[in-house]
């Protein structure tokens, strides 16, 4: 079915939900595991390692900006610093700097070519810029190399439905939920699928299962359903 202009648009919300943070692989630090790391890095402003992590727990606590900042200052310490530049990409992805993490992934990736995170992202970053056989063959790689982990199934799931291959995308997110049932991530890709393939009861027994694992997630595709 060809799609109007109003539903075209809609699509297009969907993508730049996206950047705002919904495919954010990364569960939040405690407050408390967040300020023993950067007591960490004021005691050890040095230590590549430790500026690292700090920009890790950024990351995870959603604080893109500092997250980043911190992690340039890793590779200034040690220049090519592998854990500095996982943490610039993903921060630079979830900021919306397309470009800039399909950059800096391939930096991290030429040292870690299996790195589940950093292929998943990549792949999200180059379906961000339309660049999509890149897209494919980032994501289809986690599949190859571990074809019993779900993020594989996800990643390349949410390719083929950002590009708008919405059968192709819900098929092989069901593989994902096969492997990991409950996986907010897919769970809410696969909603999106079945409302885009006119599937409503699906689309509604994805929301029902984030309703117990993500709320901010069953947020958002609750209003996908009822807009």
């Amino acid at each position: 079915m060809r799609k109007n202009n109003g539903n075209k648009k809609k699509y297009m919300l969907f993508l730049f939900a996206v950047i705002a943070g919904i495919c954010c692989v990364l569960p939040a630090f405690s407050e408390t595991e967040l300020e023993t790391a950067l007591q960490s890095a004021l005691a050890r402003p040095d230590d590549p390692g430790v500026q690292a992590f700090l920009a890790r727990a950024y990351n995870k606590n959603g604080e893109y900006g500092k997250a980043a900042s911190v992690a340039r200052s890793a590779l200034e310490i040690s220049p090519g610093f592998p854990p500095g530049l996982l943490e610039l990409a993903h921060a630079s992805r979830f900021q919306g700097d397309h470009e800039c993490a399909i950059e800096v992934y391939k930096s991290y990736l030429g040292t870690h070519p299996t790195s589940e995170e950093a292929l998943a992202g990549n792949s999200e970053s180059l379906a961000m810029l339309q660049m999509w056989e890149e897209s494919f063959v980032s994501a289809g790689a986690i599949i190859r190399l571990f074809p019993k982990s779900h993020s594989g199934y996800g990643a390349l799931g949410r390719t083929y439905r950002l590009a708008g291959r919405f059968e192709e995308a819900a098929g092989l997110l069901k593989q994902g939920i096969s492997i990991k049932e409950n996986d907010a991530e897919i769970l809410f890709d696969l909603g999106l699928c079945s409302v885009e393939l006119g599937d409503r009861e699906q689309a509604l027994e994805c929301y029902k299962k984030l309703v117990d694992i993500d709320t901010e997630l069953s947020r958002k595709l609750f209003e996908v359903l009822y807009p």
